[in-house]
């Protein structure tokens, strides 16, 4: 499997008692509270239903778009990570991997607008042309699907950082004013990085607009039969709704924004 050292570190720091599989969908570990280790263990379970027991061996890559290099290649049999389909549903793709059943369906992933606590004009803002008068966006250099949903609201000028490590240095400094992150489910939702703390503009958020998958290896030679468990068992995590309770404890959907306004939702192909 082949996923970056923050997966890496997170999956190493669980309890043994996190990481066993099959999950029962009547209690989740509560340690599964990330998004990296939410999707992780959506793989690793759907494996296990498929009928392949995972023995994990980790190749560690800087940055999840090394993974698909590293999958086109053939050096590892799967990505932990979810990718969204614009940036997979690509011909020079097309002999090259598998792509599985979407996790996210178009519309489920959302994320809230995070600033600076003392950015009042940005955490003022309750709708997009508030939001366009606030500030400039940053966004990840790889966020394909966040820049598009952002020009889709006619958001045209963005900075963009290399890094999360970065992202939160360039809001610190005033690169940028504001960013779409996923919602973590911290009690007052702030996000903490390398010393930077940052809070969500209260009672707006954006829903991503593409679907989100895994991705599996057609170089490799354990690909086809990876592929086949890998669908088997989403199939079977769509149904008894254990997918649903990863995503939502994962981050990937928030309990505490539910009744946000989407400001996005015009553009949205499905919100579920």
């Amino acid at each position: 499997m082949v996923t970056t050292k923050n997966a890496i570190t997170k999956y190493g720091n669980l309890p043994e008692s996190a990481r066993t599989v099959p999950l029962s969908d009547k209690q989740l570990p509560p340690e599964i509270r990330t998004r990296c280790i939410a999707s992780l263990m959506i793989l690793k379970n759907a494996l296990i239903l498929g009928g392949i027991d995972p023995q994990l061996n980790f190749l560690e890559t800087p940055n999840v778009r090394r993974e698909e290099d590293e999958l086109i290649k053939g050096y590892a049999v799967v990505s932990s990570h979810l990718f969204n389909k614009s940036a997979i549903d690509h011909p020079k793709y097309k002999d090259k991997i598998y792509i599985s059943d979407p996790v996210l369906e178009d519309g489920q992933f959302e994320k809230g607008i995070f600033c600076l606590p003392g950015n009042h004009k940005v955490l003022n803002s309750r709708s997009l042309d508030d939001l366009k008068k606030a500030g400039k966006p940053l966004v990840g250099i790889h966020w394909s699907n966040e820049s598009d949903t952002l020009a889709g609201l006619g958001i045209k000028e963005m900075e963009k950082g290399p890094t999360m490590d970065c992202i939160f240095r360039m809001i610190n400094a005033g690169r940028a004013d504001w960013v779409p992150l996923g919602f973590h489910n911290s009690k007052d939702l702030s996000v903490q990085r390398d010393g930077i703390t940052l809070v969500p503009v209260k009672g707006i958020k954006i829903a991503l607009t593409e679907s989100r998958h895994f991705i599996v290896s057609k170089g490799h030679p354990d690909g086809k039969r990876i592929f086949e468990a890998l669908q088997k068992g989403i199939k079977i995590m769509r149904e008894n709704g254990l997918i649903t309770q990863l995503l939502t404890q994962g981050g990937f959907h928030c309990r505490a924004t539910k009744d946000w306004k989407i400001i996005n939702s015009e553009n949205v192909i499905a919100i579920k």
